[in-house]
């Protein structure tokens, strides 16, 4: 993704702008959204509750507000709460390929897990995670990463 922007940026400071590049511009957005959240989702559960981290926040659902955990046809996981919100993480997988491949992908053991500890709080951890555990979105230490690069290339 670095690479993407940075050869982007390297066309745009040396040859200007051109329609061409007009395509890789506008998906950076995307590309930046899908791998802080393929690289960074993570669910760690603690005595307090769920603490979910995504590609751009990190949210705390106490046990007592957790509905359920499912994982959806379209790939997607869905954490829902008492009061009706819910938690998506959307792009994981894709549920065909992974039925045909008889995979059991991380993500689907995650609900499982979640599910679990929902039903049966003697499986819960007795103590509370430390901060470092709870995750860090990596979506906006991506922005930085692709944005200074692109500064970098086109000051040179």
């Amino acid at each position: 993704m670095t690479t993407g922007a940075f050869y982007t940026a390297h066309l745009l400071a040396t040859d200007g702008f051109d329609w061409h590049l007009l395509l890789p511009l506008l998906t950076l957005p995307v590309w930046i959204h899908f791998t802080a959240l393929l690289l960074n989702w993570r669910a760690t559960a603690d005595s307090t509750g769920l603490w979910l981290t995504g590609a751009w926040t990190k949210r705390h659902v106490p046990w007592e507000r957790l509905r359920e955990a499912d994982y959806t046809d379209e790939g997607s996981v869905e954490i829902h709460r008492t009061d009706g919100t819910t938690w998506h993480l959307t792009g994981l997988g894709e549920p065909r390929l992974e039925r045909r491949l008889r995979l059991r992908p991380s993500y689907v053991r995650m609900t499982e897990e979640v599910s679990a500890l929902h039903a049966r709080p003697e499986l819960r951890p007795a103590e509370a995670s430390p901060r470092r555990d709870h995750g860090l979105p990596l979506g906006p230490v991506l922005l930085l990463l692709v944005g200074f690069t692109v500064t970098a290339v086109l000051i040179t």
